[in-house]
């Protein structure tokens, strides 16, 4: 099952070291998401990041540095697909390495899994799919209905949104092809050690990584 991590907006105090030691601890698909920064400073960022572990980064914006630092991919948001001919000329300056770039986006909702797609995407997000607080599912998603729409589709969907370590047993059974942790990690006063946390919880339930 596909573990991700997606950084919160606001940027955690040295915040690419500690992407960095995740790497270093398993972690294989990071998903770069800064709205506020400039290009320079999304620069500055991945710069921060040896080289040998670009190819684990997706980013959600400045798509066009995903060529020029052979990352892993680009995710679009729905002001990216929106926008029709700003997408269009994304694919024609990312043209060239376009094809091998991993391409996800977001779902929102259960019924958004039946949506034909115009492009394709290696992944989708959903969520929320979790009270935070609780553990159980978010208004909107029921266990039957999601189990069902999840073996009826043939896309690869990634839980997100009030994700936990208690709930990872829970999110495989489920039939999700990946998890992805955000507060959960950014909100601790120690990102790393709770990444460890979640590897461990990965490893008790004989779940193999991607």
């Amino acid at each position: 099952m596909k573990l991700i991590v997606i950084t919160g907006s606001k940027t955690f105090p040295d915040e690419p070291s500690l992407v960095t030691k995740m790497f270093e601890d398993g972690l294989m698909t990071l998903h770069l998401r800064k709205p506020k920064l400039t290009t320079q400073e999304m620069r500055d960022y991945i710069d921060e990041i040896p080289k040998y572990f670009h190819n684990r980064v997706i980013i959600h914006s400045h798509h066009i540095l995903a060529a020029k630092y052979d990352l892993k991919g680009i995710h679009f948001t729905s002001t990216h697909l929106n926008k029709k001919w700003k997408y269009f000329f994304t694919r024609l300056r990312l043209r060239i390495k376009f094809g091998k770039l991993f391409k996800t986006r977001s779902y929102k909702r259960l019924t958004n899994i039946h949506n034909k797609e115009e492009h394709d995407f290696d992944y989708f997000l959903m969520g929320t799919v979790y009270n935070n607080l609780t553990g159980e599912l978010y208004g909107g998603f029921y266990e039957e209905a999601l189990i069902a729409a999840l073996k009826s589709t043939n896309k690869k969907i990634v839980a997100r949104g009030g994700v936990t370590a208690k709930v990872i047993e829970k999110t495989a059974k489920y039939g999700f092809d990946g998890i992805a942790f955000s507060s959960y990690i950014w909100d601790n006063e120690n990102p790393c050690n709770q990444f460890l946390h979640i590897i461990r919880r990965f490893n008790e339930l004989n779940i193999k990584i991607e």
